[in-house]
């Protein structure tokens, strides 16, 4: 769809009227007319598309809407339910971003635990124990769901809570309030001392992967979520789901594929037979593997990058600011000589114990660096953040004088390793995050915003997904041949600026 179609789907959906447009957005109600009638563009400030999909966030309410908004702009109905990822996602809709990892990424920095309300009520009345129940259709499905959320919140001593979910998503995107009423639920759980075992469903299609990721990114931040996946091909015929606490409660449902609906949903309390649906979960998760780690705390994120660091393997990555690996020793001294704290100050003498180490390896510098450069003047302002600095510990800025020695640290190793691929942004930073990907077995997803939090994934489909975006993003401005030529050009002459030569 061109911007005019979209634009007008959208103010058709939403009943707004170019008069109330404009008046949102502050412009004459012409520009509304040309953008609607195809004379005028997208235009190159995206200020007020940004303005403009906010406007429209707040007026999409409806299931209705939200449906045909999804349908039309072939996501799944999980982008639309809440105001600030629908706002996210119009923006870059209109804007013509439809790279489904570029638009996930987009909205990874909005998703947040504190956005997410967990006092959830608890029902006094929940189901007697010995009870065995049956619910019936995607209705009885999400009352079988409610019912059990209730009975674990009500419970005086917390557990595991055992998660399989591989039949159609239709139960749950069929009502947006039950979609957000269980995230708050199993988040409220997981606050009152509850562990998760998660076993993601087999992975269909790249949208469901990153749908899945989006539901479940705020739970795995509190860092109390275990998630495994199944490694093998399987029959894609039977599909079934298991939300489970041993010893207190189980349900189960089982459907084919391409049924929108369960047969049946059992919810029981019944010990004999909690026992037998745990001992299932039991032999299907024997058979899985671990699909992610989540790591906050910074002795562990030492770890978690220390592992990812180490030179086996080719190394892709997309980051916000210059990379940790090219960092001068002298930048990374003096890093660590402005922390306060003795445990920061300890993480750092071994970070710089460990470069001056990978530093002797040749292949340390088999990368691809995608980086957002800025301009002189937002280095001169003091905006643009040390990438090894980032998270829990507290950032720390570059001067003009050190970005241009790590600038110049940069095309020495451009000029000694033809493994090394520098690939400048230019532009505006669309997003804070940053992916980094090793070989085909592990990707690192970067939340910068709080709560600084890193995503360690090892599950294949993934870890393909993500690689194939960034090399397409580095292949679209290019980096080898007389690409990389310009690229040492263009980092002299920022160099040159920030000198003020």
């Amino acid at each position: 769809m061109q911007f005019y179609e979209k634009l007008t789907f959208i103010m058709n959906l939403t009943q707004i009227s170019n008069r109330e447009l404009a008046q949102a957005i502050h412009v004459d109600p012409s520009v509304i007319s040309r953008f609607r009638n195809g004379k005028r563009g997208i235009p190159r400030n995206r200020e007020p598309l940004r303005n403009m999909a906010y406007f429209f966030a707040l007026r999409c309410g409806g299931e209705y809407q939200r449906r045909a908004l999804s349908e039309m702009a072939g996501v799944k109905r999980i982008i639309t339910a809440k105001k600030d990822q629908l706002s996210e996602f119009l923006f870059h809709w209109l804007c013509g971003d439809t790279d489904e990892v570029d638009r996930f990424l987009k909205t990874f920095e909005s998703l947040t635990i504190e956005g997410i309300a967990s006092d959830a009520a608890v029902d006094s009345s929940n189901i007697s124990h010995k009870g065995n129940f049956v619910y019936y259709g995607n209705e009885g499905k999400r009352a079988a769901v409610r019912a059990a959320h209730q009975h674990l919140l009500a419970q005086k001593e917390p557990g595991t809570i055992y998660i399989l979910a591989d039949e159609t998503d239709d139960w749950l995107m069929e009502d947006y309030g039950f979609t957000s009423n269980m995230q708050s639920e199993l988040l409220a759980c997981l606050q009152r001392g509850f562990q998760i075992c998660h076993i993601i469903p087999s992975i269909y299609s790249s949208d469901q992967m990153l749908e899945s990721l989006t539901r479940w990114i705020p739970l795995y931040m509190t860092g109390r979520v275990s998630a495994y996946f199944y490694p093998h091909i399987r029959d894609r015929l039977y599909r079934h789901s298991i939300i489970m606490v041993p010893d207190q409660i189980a349900l189960a449902s089982h459907s084919m594929a391409g049924r929108r609906s369960s047969y049946a949903t059992m919810l029981t309390t019944d010990s004999r037979l909690v026992q037998a649906t745990e001992a299932e979960f039991q032999d299907y998760l024997s058979l899985c593997l671990p699909m992610l780690n989540t790591y906050s705390e910074p002795q562990k994120l030492f770890q978690c990058f220390m592992r990812f660091l180490s030179p086996h393997g080719f190394r892709i990555q997309k980051l916000s600011s210059l990379s940790a690996v090219t960092a001068p020793i002298e930048l990374i001294l003096d890093s660590i000589e402005q922390r306060k704290d003795s445990e920061t100050k300890r993480l750092g003498r071994l970070y710089l114990q460990e470069m001056k180490r990978l530093e002797q390896d040749q292949n340390q510098y088999n990368l691809i660096d995608i980086v957002q450069l800025p301009t002189a003047d937002q280095i001169r302002a003091g905006t643009v953040p040390i990438t090894a600095t980032c998270g829990s510990i507290g950032t720390l800025y570059y001067t003009p004088k050190t970005y241009a020695q790590h600038l110049k640290k940069i095309i020495r190793i451009l000029e000694t390793h033809e493994d090394y691929h520098f690939v400048p942004l230019e532009g505006q930073n669309d997003t804070e995050s940053s992916l980094m990907v090793k070989g085909n077995h592990r990707a690192l997803l970067v939340h910068n915003s709080k709560p600084f939090t890193v995503f360690e994934i090892s599950q294949p489909e993934i870890v393909a997904l993500y690689r194939e975006y960034l090399l397409r993003l580095a292949e679209k401005v290019g980096y080898t041949g007389i690409h990389r030529f310009k690229i040492k050009s263009r980092l002299r002459e920022l160099i040159r600026e920030l000198e003020g030569q």
